[in-house]
């Protein structure tokens, strides 16, 4: 039976036409495409959309020194931290030896609409050169990178440029918007308030994740290592801290104007903050502070809420900074819908910590406490997210770390020495930090399923990847989170998902 029989024609002529539509021509649009086609150096993991040309940088420094001589470099590391990101602010794509889709290389990249290939194996990084197998390439030296094959190539090349989206793309996102209804609505990861412009422009219509770590770098991350080494809650470092914060949520919460925007508290491991314990550059105290924090799995380490308990005034003077902008953006006038998230969370009681904080710190501003929710990045937590409603307002999926956790696989080095091998002898057909593997889903129904009464989003890049969200369909959502970048991904998907549903099997 014709299930369209009784429906609006111009719906379903809308519904056929999404279905039809290439979500390359989105892609392109957004990103551009590639024109290089000199020699192939090396194939890795296509991580962030986007070509690009640029001179050889392989350190940190090399990077800046680049920008000071008005280039953009192509930065090619082992692989990258929070504190690399100055330098691949300045970068025209970044390439990693190391890493894979979940990486903090791909991750940033995609939420800067910055190239990047990560994984790509049989490179060696020597002092100032790099080896491509047997070819050495010295430091600016030219190579092109395409983001979306994976490739570098030898030399300069012409790239065709981003188009943006022009009325036509609009129109065709906007119809699947209405097919959708607002349910799961399109949200994004950003931390600034260019970030949150941009991905309000591609039609978000909130800030699923805003990364506070990325808001402590440069210059400014001197205060974060401060309270490291002992400072304690009522020293300058915690009121430089905290005025860190207050100033980057506040731009956040204007830029947002009154869109919900969720703040993420401190989550890596806190080494990544610290120099390396060998780096004769770095001061003593903090070299001798990264051998104790030093852990043998960082990841599954001193992060997230943990901080709560191993280093409090790092926490207090986030959540003080953050409620001081909360106030601020009230008394300015300026629309606000501020909610504060807690990574990491195992235990139900972890979050009591963080909720009598930020409670403690609203009454004494006299303004209202944000709701807090907590992250469901752990299998314990996806177990036991109906005690976890019970004190949290709100549930976010980490999608990275729970796929991490649930499969044993390491987000960082598992994308090239395992999956890739895994995927050409046909035991996955993609990587499970690409598309929602199906134990990941199941877990992730069982946790939606068991805390029904609560408000659910996810908030890892699986939000805008077409296959992981038709195996999400059967989970009620109310919203899923993606880099800026890739909000118009996430929209077209979910509206091809539901004109799918609207057509009927004859559709797919």
């Amino acid at each position: 039976m014709d299930q369209t029989r009784n429906l609006d024609p111009a719906i379903v002529r809308a519904a056929e036409q999404l279905i039809e539509f290439d979500p390359q021509r989105l892609v392109r649009a957004l990103h551009g495409t590639s024109g290089a086609t000199a020699r192939l150096l090396g194939t890795g993991v296509g991580a962030a959309p986007g070509a690009a040309s640029g001179p050889i940088a392989t350190s940190f420094d090399a990077a800046l020194d680049a920008a000071d001589r008005h280039e953009s470099p192509v930065l090619i590391v082992e692989e990258t931290g929070p504190a690399d990101e100055p330098a691949m602010r300045v970068a025209s794509a970044v390439v990693t030896a190391r890493g894979g889709l979940a990486s903090h290389a791909a991750v940033v990249a995609r939420a800067w609409g910055l190239p990047a290939v990560c994984g790509l194996s049989g490179i060696r990084i020597e002092g100032d050169a790099v080896w491509f197998d047997d070819v050495r390439l010295a430091e600016g030296s030219w190579v092109s990178v395409d983001g979306a094959t994976g490739e570098v190539r030898l030399g300069a090349a012409d790239h065709g440029a981003a188009t943006g989206l022009d009325e036509d793309l609009r129109e065709v996102l906007s119809a699947g918007d209405h097919l959708v209804g607002g349910c799961p609505a399109v949200w994004a990861n950003a931390e600034t308030a260019a970030e949150v412009a941009t991905a309000v422009d591609l039609g978000a219509m909130g800030v699923g994740l805003c990364r506070t770590e990325h808001q402590f770098l440069g210059d400014r991350i001197g205060s974060l290592q401060s309270l490291l080494l002992g400072a304690d809650r009522r020293s300058a470092a915690a009121g430089e801290l905290a005025e860190q914060q207050r100033s980057s949520i506040a731009a956040v919460l204007g830029a947002a104007n009154g869109i919900p925007v969720v703040v993420r508290l401190l989550d890596p491991p806190l080494h990544e903050f610290l120099p390396a314990p060998e780096d004769d550059r770095a001061p003593a105290d903090l070299r001798d502070l990264a051998k104790r924090w030093r852990e043998h799995n960082p990841m599954l380490g001193v992060r997230g809420v943990r901080l709560a308990a191993v280093a409090p005034a790092v926490l207090e003077a986030q959540v003080s900074g953050v409620i001081a902008a909360l106030g601020d953006t009230l008394e300015s006038g300026v629309p606000c819908d501020l909610r504060v998230l807690v990574p990491m969370v195992s235990w139900p009681t972890e979050l009591d910590w963080v909720v009598a904080l930020v409670a403690a710190e609203a009454v004494a501003r006299s303004i209202d406490p944000p709701p807090v929710g907590a992250m469901v990045e752990t299998p314990s937590a996806a177990l036991g997210s109906a005690a976890l409603a019970q004190r949290a307002a709100f549930l976010s999926i980490g999608s990275n770390d729970l796929t991490q956790l649930v499969l044993g696989l390491s987000r960082d080095d598992s994308e090239v020495r395992v999956i890739e091998e895994y995927r050409t002898r046909s035991v996955l057909d993609a990587s499970p930090f690409e598309t929602l593997d199906p134990a990941v889903v199941d877990l992730v129904a069982l946790a939606v399923d068991r805390a029904p009464g609560v408000s659910w989003g996810l908030c890892g890049e699986h939000g805008a990847d077409a296959a992981s969200l038709r195996r999400l369909a059967r989970v009620p959502l109310d919203y899923v989170s993606c880099s800026p970048y890739r909000v118009p991904v996430a929209r077209l998907a979910l509206g091809q998902i539901a004109a799918a549903k609207l057509l009927g099997p004859a559709s797919t």
